[in-house]
């Protein structure tokens, strides 16, 4: 099996772990009139969102989301989700 088909088999293994744990995952363009936002995990809305950018390669999406993984095992063994924002403050994202 060549490398390739290897990387894209163990990012959908990696896609329906995320998914598995409730998290949205969306691949999306995020470069905007000249702006470049970055790809991970964020809580908004008592809900995890992973915001992967549709122009990384295959490796570098493993990489995001197996670290977004480990992030959601460490958030969980601390309860379960981000502690809750200050009133007036902006939601915390990646």
């Amino acid at each position: 099996m060549s490398a390739k088909k290897k990387g894209k088999e163990r990012l959908a293994e990696l896609e329906g772990q995320i998914k598995a744990r409730g998290v949205q995952l969306s691949y999306e363009k995020l470069q905007f009139a000249g702006l470049r936002l970055k790809s991970g995990l964020c809580w908004f809305k008592g809900r995890y969102y992973l915001f992967v950018d549709k122009g990384k390669p295959v490796s570098e999406c493993i990489e995001l989301l197996d670290n977004a993984l480990e992030e959601l095992e460490r958030l969980e063994a601390q309860g379960g989700r981000p502690p809750e924002e200050p009133a007036g403050e902006e939601p915390r994202g990646a």
